[in-house]
């Protein structure tokens, strides 16, 4: 579901346990909202013949083709974790936690006929239990988990130039939809390192603008071929408020700094025919990650292949180092640099939608303020390998974050004794029962949980289920290739 990392947020779970219970009562509404959006009336549920008085059905059916003519898309997504600790970790204890995503796009040429606009607003609730509680591992199980709340997730302005050559958004923004992204991953695994790299996610004070909680943010993003992109990002260095981390918080303070990121990547697009590119797209099963690896996300590519690097411009405190006065040493700004990659490297014969895809990322991070300051991960996607299921897929991954050399020696000054590396392993296989309604059942194994030698490695079985529904359009939003 959500293409994010083991989040720096979830330190907030005593937050969490204080007021989890009052989300419930809206969370299970709109779970059965979502859960029979299907049953809104459709043409086949028509008024008998004999009646000429207009039906449900047929103002359902004006209204919907009122909106699609306007250009407004509304989806609602509901995301459920069930994940059990099977042996190791914490304590043996079954979690359910659950993700609500409302996503309104307005397109600017038919709304208001302004020309290669596009207006975002994204309402996102998290509810239930945090299975990291029961593991204690650091590249959280559940790219879901979230202190419970209800929040305006983004919220931007998007124009577009040059005959979409260029495009620049101003607004709440999630920076890890467009960048640190391997779509063949982020769509499916549900452990965290495979949406965004764990040293990323854990950068700066309250980590980067991504989920749960986003900055201010303006992103430029330049296609200088078919085949090669560069974006440039400049966001609040603190999303949120880290001392409040429910509801919507956006303060600007000249103590915070600015996160200044930028992507060069390169799309092998052998296999693409822009003929075919919408017919291939509504064909897919509705992912709600798959929307959010970019605002150009619905396009069909062969390859991919990225190099980010990222920064923030304030001051941090050094994780091992102190000053004569027993304070830690102040580092100016701190930076990173990530490296990914994703091939189909076999498509069937009878049909080239079934196929298999290789993906691996590597990131370093600036050991002497981040924890994590290498991340290892890689893996493979097939879809539809098993005859007559040919939408669904299954992936096998391990993702490996490791200690930077200064935290380590912080730990052991400390008297704490640590491992060199957490390394999670993980298959999972996603059935699509429907466009709209997908279960996928899961097994992780983590080995060093939170590389704390006192925890034992970790088995974790469980499933997530998705229920999706566009009211106003189909599966997903059929745009051209980058735009």
């Amino acid at each position: 579901m959500h293409n994010q990392p083991c989040s720096p947020h979830l330190s907030t779970m005593p937050y969490l346990a204080k007021r989890q219970k009052f989300y419930w009562v809206p969370s299970v509404f709109c779970f059965l909202l979502i859960s029979f959006g299907g049953l809104a009336p459709s043409a086949s549920s028509d008024a008998s013949p004999e009646s000429s008085d207009p039906s449900i059905t047929d103002y359902w059916n004006d209204f919907q083709s009122f909106m699609n003519d306007k250009g407004v898309i509304f989806q609602t997504i509901n995301t459920l974790d069930i994940l059990r600790n099977a042996s190791g970790g914490l304590r043996r204890k079954t979690a359910v936690v659950g993700d609500i995503d409302l996503v309104l796009t307005l397109n600017g040429d038919q709304l208001l006929n302004w020309n290669d606009a596009t207006f975002f607003v994204y309402g996102l609730g998290v509810y239930g239990d945090n299975p990291s509680k029961n593991i204690g591992e650091a590249q959280t199980v559940s790219s879901i988990a979230a202190p419970n709340d209800w929040r305006l997730f983004e919220a931007w302005y998007q124009q577009n130039f040059f005959q979409d050559r260029l495009s620049l958004l101003a607004g709440l923004y999630d920076v890890t939809s467009e960048f640190d992204v391997i779509r063949s991953s982020s769509e499916l695994f549900l452990n965290s390192s495979f949406g965004t790299g764990p040293e990323f996610a854990g950068s700066g004070k309250n980590g980067p603008s991504t989920f749960p909680i986003t900055s201010l943010a303006i992103r430029g993003q330049g296609i200088v071929s078919d085949d090669f992109v560069i974006r440039a990002v400049l966001a609040d260095g603190v999303p949120g408020d880290p001392n409040d981390p429910g509801g919507t918080n956006v303060i600007l303070r000249e103590a915070d700094g600015l996160l200044l990121a930028t992507e060069f990547a390169f799309y092998d697009l052998r296999e693409r025919k822009k003929k075919d590119q919408k017919k291939i797209l509504k064909q897919r099963p509705f992912r709600l990650a798959f929307q959010r690896v970019g605002r150009a996300a619905p396009m069909v590519y062969q390859g991919k292949y990225a190099l980010g690097l990222w920064g923030y411009t304030t001051d941090f405190d050094d994780l091992s180092n102190v000053n004569g006065s027993g304070k830690p040493v102040k580092r100016e700004a701190t930076y990173g640099i990530y490296g990914l990659a994703e091939q189909i490297v076999y498509r069937e014969p009878q049909d080239r939608e079934q196929n298999l895809t290789l993906f691996a990322r590597i990131g370093f991070a600036d050991p002497r303020v981040n924890r994590f300051s290498q991340y290892y991960g890689g893996g493979l996607v097939y879809r539809g390998l098993i005859p007559s299921r040919h939408e669904d897929e299954i992936g096998i991954g391990a993702a490996a974050a490791l200690n930077g050399s200064h935290f380590e020696r912080a730990q052991r000054i400390a008297g704490d004794a640590v491992d060199d590396a957490e390394i999670a392993l993980e298959m999972t296989y996603s059935i699509n029962i429907s466009p709209e309604i997908i279960i996928q059942p899961n097994l992780q194994y983590i080995i060093n949980p939170d590389t704390d030698l006192r925890i034992q490695n970790a088995w974790v079985l469980g499933a997530r289920v998705e229920l999706n529904w566009n009211w106003f359009d189909g599966p997903t939003t059929s745009v051209e290739i980058l735009k």
